[in-house]
């Protein structure tokens, strides 16, 4: 149900506005996070805490005052308050156009989300029983998050997969896979323009061919000889091949290293991934019925494709 509320909620929004939301609300939590763990280690909210957060976030001291609200029995105070400013100053327009649910499951699900969560139980029941005599800055803090050891996954309760990517991801910076993200989608872009033509039973559009070619150097002269080795192969093999191809061409050296499987889940988890598949789906049925129709330039589909929403079907 929370998978399906949040895709319905994530198809009417543009791809980039959603993934900025999503990556905005991983630093936000991951901030609160770090309050939390130094509020529960000194049972209340430091004077030189509550000026920091008040930094950052302009107005919050106020904002309690006015607010004057107890939270649940046993929340922190200070958090309990810093979770509502959040949500009401930061997403307050997201909740009020009805898609908040779709930020927060698809930031929930990220890795570097769950791996501070992990970390941040770790703190709380490490300075319960050691209180440090001082506390790491959010900065510091985030980074001994980023280098955690197994011993703070292993506790942590979540799911086997889950933990070991994390653990793989200390393979890579997070800086470089973010650009190992951004660079394999725009290649799944490319494969996606291309695979419509790919699966047609037909010569390929001159467009497509010398795309491909210049992309993709001896691409084409494999696949060639791949199908006659088959001929009866599934139309949809091409594009796997294609796939490969590139995998196995740009991507090495995450394989190499052994962060491909990293890669790939949170290529998946990024809203252009599905934007992408959703709109190839949506392109082709209608260029199917129009098969006498130019075929896009690369660079025309892709824009086309990165403006793409829709409303989705009743269930």
């Amino acid at each position: 149900m929370a998978r399906r509320t949040a895709e319905r909620q994530a198809a009417r929004i543009p791809w980039p506005r959603l993934y900025e939301a999503r990556e905005k609300y991983v630093a936000w939590e991951t901030f609160a996070l770090w309050v939390r763990a130094i509020e529960h280690s000194e049972g209340n909210c430091p004077e030189w805490l509550a000026k920091i957060v008040d930094k950052r976030c302009r107005g919050f001291l106020k904002f309690v005052a006015e607010k004057r609200l107890d939270p649940p029995k046993g929340t922190p105070f200070f958090w309990y308050h810093l979770e509502r400013w959040i949500n009401e100053r930061i997403f307050g327009k997201i909740w009020r156009e009805g898609w908040m649910s779709a930020v927060g499951y698809y930031a929930a699900r990220d890795l570097n989300y769950q791996r501070n969560y992990a970390y941040w139980e770790y703190c709380e029941d490490t300075w319960e029983r050691w209180k440090p005599p001082a506390y790491p800055s959010f900065r510091d803090w985030l980074k001994a998050s980023e280098h955690c050891s197994d011993h703070v996954l292993d506790e942590c309760e979540m799911r086997e997969e889950k933990r070991h990517l994390i653990k793989l991801m200390r393979r890579v910076g997070p800086r470089k896979l973010l650009k190992a993200v951004e660079r394999y989608i725009e290649w799944e872009v490319f494969a996606y323009w291309a695979r419509t033509a790919l699966e047609a039973n037909s010569r390929l559009p001159v467009s497509v061919e010398r795309e491909v070619k210049r992309r993709c150097p001896g691409f084409l002269a494999a696949d060639a000889v791949a199908r006659a080795a088959n001929p009866a192969e599934e139309s949809h093999c091409r594009f796997n091949r294609l796939t490969k191809w590139i995998e196995d061409h740009e991507f090495a050296e995450a394989r190499k290293r052994r962060w491909f499987d990293v890669l790939r889940y949170q290529v998946h988890l990024h809203p252009r991934h599905s934007r992408v598949t959703d709109y190839w789906h949506d392109w082709e049925a209608g260029w199917l019925k129009r098969p006498s129709v130019k075929y896009p330039s690369f660079t025309k589909w892709r824009d086309s494709a990165d403006r793409y929403t829709f409303e989705p079907d009743e269930d």
